[in-house]
């Protein structure tokens, strides 16, 4: 309610009473420092997040990038997802947990933010490939946001089509 202060006590607060902070924990706070623009604050609590936190969950970095990117800082979102890419800590475990829906989402985060790329689709694949699951339509989405197939992407392609098909994502 525009209370930043509120917002840092109630934090404070929580890290005294637990001993490790959780990442719905983090991705609450991060989204409230947005809210309250506070965006200082919510890099310095995502570096936090970045150094304790195993999951690499998808949802912690796509609060500050597409805050960035909803408030036409592009300059600032494509630092961001430099340090992202850099990191790798993203793409990497939602390939691993075959999070084909946080890849998804990403994906479109990544595209509003005109960065998809022959390494993000083949990131997509390998997560679907990793869930055991067919994606739809890869090869035109591919071709709609102007992003060249390589042997790889040939290859995962010709894998997933073999497994069964996912559902249709909205965010397609």
């Amino acid at each position: 309610m525009a209370d930043k202060d509120g917002v840092h006590r109630i934090w404070k607060k929580m890290k005294s009473s637990f001993r490790k902070m959780n990442d719905a924990e983090y991705t609450c706070m991060i989204s409230s420092l947005v809210k309250l623009g506070d965006f200082e604050e919510a890099e310095k609590l995502y570096s936090e997040w970045e150094s304790v936190s195993g999951t690499g969950d998808a949802r912690v970095p796509n609060i500050l990038l597409a805050a960035y990117i909803n408030g036409d800082q592009m300059e600032k979102a494509e630092n961001f997802y430099q340090r992202i890419v850099e990191k790798g800590e993203v793409f990497k475990k939602l390939e691993e947990l075959g999070d084909t829906e946080g890849v998804e989402k990403l994906l479109v985060v990544l595209r509003n933010a005109g960065h998809v790329s022959t390494k993000v689709y083949n990131s997509l694949l390998r997560a679907y490939a990793n869930a055991g699951k067919m994606p739809l339509i890869v090869a035109d989405r591919m071709e709609k946001d102007n992003v060249p197939p390589d042997e790889e992407t040939h290859e995962l392609i010709k894998l997933t089509s073999k497994m069964c098909i996912s559902e249709v994502s909205g965010s397609l």
